[in-house]
C-alpha cells in the first residue's frame, strides 16, 4: 500500500478508518472506540490525533486516509455542478493529498469494497483540488462528487470503460 509521507501531509482532520504507521507500530484510528488511536496487538494505550501529529512528523510515519465502502453513498454534502465546485469554501486549509483507489470486478468478487490505493499520493494546492473536480465532473457526467466538511474531505467517484470503479480522495492539509 502506498502512503504519503511526513513531508507531504499535516491533515486538518482525522477519521475513524484512518491508518498511521510510525517506527514498526501501526495504529488504527475507531479501532476499539471512535475518536481513539489503537494497535491491533493492544500493546500500546491509545492515542490522542496531537500524538498522532507527533508520530507523523518522525522520519518513518505514513498515513493512509479510510477509503469509504462502494456500497454506501459517498460521505458529505453532493457537489454535483460546476457552480457548486465553484461555491465551495476550503478554509482554513492551504492544500490537500489525493489518494486514488480502484475497484475491478474481480477484487469485488474477492469481497473487497473500498478498491486498492493507486500510485502515490498526489499534494497539490487549492486551486489544483478545484481543477481536478471540475475536470473529473467534465470527463464523466455521471460522477459523485462530495465534500464532507468536518472530516476535511472530498469525494469523487466514477466508473471507466474497463469496468472499474475509481474514487479519489482529498484530504485537507495545513501548512
Amino acid at each position: 500500500m502506498t502512503t504519503a509521507s511526513h513531508t507531504n501531509l499535516v491533515a486538518m482532520r482525522f477519521t475513524d478508518g484512518d491508518i498511521v504507521s510510525s517506527s514498526g507500530t501501526t495504529w488504527r484510528r475507531g479501532l476499539r472506540h471512535a475518536g481513539q488511536w489503537g494497535t491491533l496487538d493492544d500493546q500500546h494505550i491509545s492515542r490522542s490525533d496531537d500524538a498522532i501529529r507527533a508520530a507523523l512528523a518522525s522520519e518513518d510515519g505514513t498515513y493512509t486516509p479510510a477509503f469509504p465502502t462502494v456500497y454506501r453513498p459517498l460521505p458529505g454534502t453532493s457537489c454535483a455542478t460546476r457552480e457548486a465546485l465553484d461555491a465551495l469554501v476550503f478554509r482554513p486549509a492551504t492544500g490537500a493529498v489525493l489518494y486514488t483507489a480502484s475497484l475491478n470486478g474481480v477484487q469485488s468478487f474477492l469481497g473487497n469494497d473500498h478498491g486498492v490505493l493507486r500510485g502515490n499520493p498526489t499534494p497539490l494546492n487549492l486551486a489544483s483540488v478545484r481543477a481536478s473536480l471540475q475536470g473529473t465532473l467534465a470527463r464523466h457526467q455521471r460522477a459523485s462528487i462530495t465534500y464532507h466538511r468536518a472530516t476535511g474531505r472530498l469525494f469523487a467517484r466514477y466508473a471507466v470503460a474497463d469496468a472499474a470503479l475509481h474514487t479519489h480522495i482529498y484530504v485537507l492539509t495545513a501548512s
